[in-house]
């Protein structure tokens, strides 16, 4: 018996749960040509399906890459913010903003019926978002308004994501087309502070790589997985941006925030 036949003989004898699951998450067909058959391992000439299989399989790595690693990759973030109780250098309205945007997006998606691994990351970046927010107006002297943030955004999510009945997918779809700008708007105030103090402030380097580096993955999965041009101009836009803050980054990486009086002269 071969190498290749013995794999064969384990993946087409799996117990069942793990096929339920192989098959929810790439499907029937592509679920037989990855993993029962395991077609790349016989000798060519390959079926016509194990390209674009192989494609998707990448996709739904990257995807679940992504949303695992968005579950952290503001932490470094919240840390920073924590530690030195300042809310200098980052943009309470650009983090707002964000909130917002992400919420649309998941409420769109989810409403859709897509692929969680094409859209989980919303999820954890809108709960982290809200309480970099928090973290914001508490440090930036606005704690009243803060507290009050927190049930406001819950209400909303509830009613876009989770009520039944809950707003219909063509409002969502009006509601997704807003993110568009709504992610520019969310990101200019950043670039803005950034460009005006020429210090990064309070901005985590962590958090502003990692998010260029899942916005591009997410383009692929995009491309991959969802017939939708507004989600994919949404992720496009979201990583030119993402690019914007990363070559701040660069150029300002170290400096403090030019003086007053120095500005003036």
């Amino acid at each position: 018996m071969t190498l290749a036949s013995a794999i064969q003989q384990i993946t087409r004898s799996l117990p069942a749960p793990v096929v339920q699951l192989g098959e929810s998450i790439l499907g029937d067909e592509c679920y037989a040509v990855l993993v029962k058959d395991a077609t790349f391992l016989d000798p060519p000439p390959y079926p016509v399906a194990l390209a674009p299989c192989a494609k998707l399989a990448l996709s739904k790595v990257i995807g679940l890459g992504i949303v695992f690693a968005s579950s952290i990759i503001k932490l470094p973030q919240i840390a920073k913010l924590v530690s030195s109780r300042s809310a200098a250098g980052v943009s309470v309205a650009g983090t707002g903003l964000e909130c917002l945007s992400y919420l649309g997006l998941l409420a769109y998606a989810v409403r859709a019926g897509f692929p969680f691994s094409t859209y989980g990351e919303q999820a954890f970046l809108w709960v982290q978002d809200v309480v970099v927010l928090v973290l914001l107006l508490v440090y930036s002297g606005q704690s009243v308004v803060a507290f009050g943030v927190v049930p406001a955004v819950l209400a909303a999510a509830y009613y876009l994501v989770v009520a039944v009945p809950g707003p219909s997918l063509a409002v969502l779809a009006t509601l997704q087309a807003a993110t568009i700008p709504l992610s520019l708007a969310s990101k200019v105030p950043q670039i803005v502070t950034i460009f005006t103090n020429k210090s990064t402030g309070q901005l985590s380097a962590v958090s502003v790589f990692a998010y260029l580096a899942g916005s591009v993955a997410r383009v692929f999965t995009t491309v991959q997985e969802v017939d939708d041009q507004i989600v994919l101009a949404g992720v496009v836009l979201g990583a030119l941006l993402n690019g914007v803050l990363v070559v701040q980054m660069i150029m300002y990486w170290g400096a403090g925030p030019v003086e007053k009086d120095k500005k003036e002269k």
